[in-house]
């Protein structure tokens, strides 16, 4: 559901999820996958997991965060 549609939910569109992932970043500049995805869910229900990758993929690919592989946590790039 990468283009939303007059049906779509935007809470839990790729653009609002984007949102979301943000808002918990700029409070705590590095914080791990799990965590993250954990308080997406517990904001927006299970439904949020479905879009959450494809969320955090625009964020990267917009040079707003990055990702850690080894660590497995996200930061946040402030630009």
């Amino acid at each position: 559901m990468i283009k939303p549609t007059k049906y779509t939910n935007i809470n839990l569109s790729v653009i609002g999820l984007s949102t979301e992932i943000l808002k918990l970043l700029k409070d705590d500049n590095i914080q791990k996958y799990d965590q993250v995805l954990g308080k997406i869910i517990h904001r927006k229900g299970k439904q949020a997991k479905e879009n959450f990758l494809l969320a955090l993929s625009f964020l990267y690919l917009m040079g707003k965060i990055k990702y850690y592989p080894k660590e497995d946590v996200l930061e946040f790039l402030s630009q």
